[in-house]
């Protein structure tokens, strides 16, 4: 099973109510950690520079940069590639249901997550459920789940899971590809109540229950992490009502950091979108100039954009590739 690319944004979280990070694994390269190719289709708005104010969301000062991760930490590589942006999706249409296995497990610790319930549902309709199940509370499995996903209905090609369990927050997993009729195992990983608290501790912000956050990664059509760009919570043409981006320190235990540290995304793609209020519709953005012309003009390019469930209290994980074509 491919493990979460979560698994490289490691916490140390001790001293604001977490648990114990693990072992940093540094040797894997970011590619490898993938857990859908980089062909997410077009699911938002027109592409239009948000309006209105977001702290976290300045204009870019370089063009966007790829990265890879390796033993002695993340080395930057070059240019970012753009080559198959909102070029056709290779999603295949829905066709049969899905043999899923997977495990649910701790977004900081990455231990298993015993007695989740987890659904599965068709991108952006959470109410309608195409398959559930409770991960195993039982040691040796502990986290471990199966259950058969129904075929998503006509013109829905991603997936979204919503987990469920005591000490954590409802946390959301979109934009999920699964290969129609093909058993496969994917690892979720839901957010803790500790964890949600102390991810905005670290920034000196005190966490807004009556809220939603976002945390994703950035990746382009290498599957390398992307610097260098912004990202943001849209309402389609505007910046959602108070949401502040952070990035993350890209360090061997990667941290949230203010402003003044990373105004702009960091080798590890990693960003957190904190106060995004209740809306019907939100997008999760992506943006940044992909070259020297790009940059001079001052023209910033919607580099991905992923809708996510913005309801109070909730997480949601988003791993963003390059806006595709439907």
């Amino acid at each position: 099973m491919t493990r979460s690319r979560w698994a490289a944004v490691l916490l140390v979280l001790g001293g604001c109510g977490g648990g114990e990070s693990p072992a940093h694994d540094a040797s894997a390269a970011d590619s490898a950690e993938l857990d859908a190719p980089t062909d997410a289709a077009i699911d938002g708005p027109t592409p239009v520079v948000p309006t209105g104010t977001n702290p976290g969301f300045p204009t870019p000062t370089a063009i966007t940069r790829a990265n890879q991760q390796g033993p002695g930490g993340w080395t930057e590589l070059g240019d970012a590639d753009w080559s198959c942006l909102e070029t056709a999706s290779t999603d295949l249409p829905p066709a049969g249901s899905i043999a899923l296995t997977g495990t649910i497990t701790d977004f900081q610790t990455g231990s298993g997550v015993g007695a989740a319930q987890v659904t599965a549902f068709p991108m952006l309709t959470p109410a309608t459920s195409l398959g559930a199940a409770t991960s195993s509370d039982v040691a040796s499995t502990r986290g471990d789940f199966a259950m058969t996903v129904a075929p998503l209905p006509a013109g829905v090609r991603r997936y979204g899971f919503v987990m469920e369990a005591t000490g954590y927050v409802r946390s959301y997993v979109v934009g999920r590809y699964l290969v129609p009729g093909t058993a496969q195992a994917i690892e979720l990983s839901p957010l803790s109540q500790g964890t949600a608290n102390a991810l905005p501790a670290f920034l000196g912000v005190t966490r807004d229950p009556s809220t939603a956050t976002a945390l994703g990664t950035m990746v382009d059509c290498q599957g390398h992490r992307v610097s260098n760009a912004v990202a943001t919570v849209s309402t389609g043409s505007a910046h959602a009502p108070g949401v502040d981006t952070y990035y993350f320190s890209a360090g061997s235990s990667s941290l949230p950091v203010r402003h003044s540290q990373a105004p702009v995304m960091n080798k590890d793609g990693v960003f957190m979108v904190l106060g995004v209020p209740p809306l019907a519709a939100a997008y999760v953005q992506v943006w940044g100039f992909r070259t020297a012309a790009e940059l001079a003009s001052g023209t910033l390019t919607l580099l991905a954009d992923a809708p996510m469930i913005a309801e109070a209290g909730t997480y949601t994980s988003v791993d963003l590739t390059p806006r595709r074509a439907p």
